[in-house]
């Protein structure tokens, strides 16, 4: 009888240690499939071209997202695209970015965020833009005298380079400074803005604007030229990307006229200009990143003030100073703030024909 009692009890602990471990096993299997039903959050990337300052752009912001730990396929899935400095693309990618595809939608530059927020008027995904010079002019619905009034499901942050200061510094360089060339592109708002601010600016300081308009890339030089022959003594390049992307030929033209090249990007400097004086865009970037993970983590957009903010960056090329007419000197306190080019990028002048 004892022997059998022993049995029966042998046989109930295994029979309960099996029931534990049944359980432990039905339990870990139920949290693992209630983990796989969790969809990580859809989130699109949207530059408009690969310009220098764009490419810094999403670098900062792809950074600071990692550091609040999103990361591809981990925390979101993410997708990058790019509309190779068309318009055209840029709508298209646009609808299909807010068509439903996506729960998240980041955008750099004004172009992008101009479509995306024409595309997203229903308010389908939230939106967060960055690297943007004035987005109260890029007719978007934000309200100039209340940074909480704009679409609800839109937030993001502007970054306007003072040009009346690039313009103050060129003719601190040069005192003799009368006549200023500007190409730009009316069709970009963001160009328009500094367009805008350059005429207000050049009267005050006792220069004239010279300015020359342009449709599309391939004609930046030759409208330079046309400057040059107007008599232009320096030529200013703003945050116009149809400019900034024929920088070559801007710096090429100038060069041949014997004048200097000012410009409101800093990547610039390194193709030849003089001087550039702007926004460090890596570090916008990453301050685009931080709103973004903003709203990742719940927070609501339509809470979340229209932000502004210009990390300034200025950087020279002493040796753009070579072979220029008249006589350009970089100021002491110039001299020591900036970053200098320590060799020049910038291509040879074109030969005479």
């Amino acid at each position: 009888m004892g022997q059998s009692w022993q049995n029966v009890r042998r046989l109930g602990l295994g029979a309960l240690l099996i029931a534990i471990s049944a359980t432990v096993l039905l339990l870990s299997d139920w949290q693992g499939g209630k983990r796989s039903t969790v969809r990580l959050p859809r989130v699109a990337v949207f530059q408009f071209s690969s310009q220098a300052i764009l490419e810094d752009g999403v670098r900062g912001l792809l950074d600071a997202l990692r550091d609040h730990g999103y990361e591809n396929g981990r925390t979101m899935q993410l997708q990058r695209f790019n509309a190779e400095n068309d318009l055209p693309t840029t709508t298209s990618i646009a609808r299909e970015l807010t068509s439903g595809r996506f729960d998240y939608v980041f955008t750099v530059s004004t172009d992008c965020l101009q479509a995306v927020a024409k595309a997203n008027r229903d308010g389908r995904v939230k939106h967060v833009f960055g690297v943007v010079a004035n987005p109260l002019e890029a007719g978007v619905g934000i309200n100039p005298n209340d940074p909480l009034d704009h679409p609800k499901n839109m937030c993001g942050i502007g970054s306007l380079v003072p040009l009346g200061e690039l313009l103050e510094l060129a003719r601190r360089m040069n005192p003799r400074l009368k006549r200023v060339g500007l190409p730009w592109n009316p069709s970009q708002s963001a160009s328009e803005t500094f367009t805008r601010m350059a005429r207000a600016a050049a009267p005050r300081l006792g220069i004239e604007l010279l300015e020359g308009t342009v449709d599309a890339t391939p004609a930046v030089g030759e409208v330079v030229a046309s400057l040059v022959a107007r008599g232009a003594e320096a030529i200013l390049t703003t945050g116009d990307l149809t400019v900034s992307l024929a920088m070559d030929a801007v710096v090429a033209e100038s060069r041949r006229g014997g004048i200097p090249v000012f410009a409101a990007l800093p990547f610039a400097a390194t193709r030849g200009a003089l001087l550039a004086m702007g926004g460090d865009y890596y570090m916008i970037g990453r301050e685009t990143g931080d709103l973004a993970a903003r709203v990742l983590g719940g927070e609501d957009p339509d809470r979340i003030p229209i932000l502004y903010s210009l990390p300034k960056l200025l950087v020279i090329n002493r040796s753009a100073v070579r072979n220029l007419k008249d006589a350009w000197t970089f100021p002491p306190d110039v001299l020591s703030v900036a970053k200098e080019v320590t060799s020049s990028a910038s291509p040879a002048a074109p030969s005479k024909k």
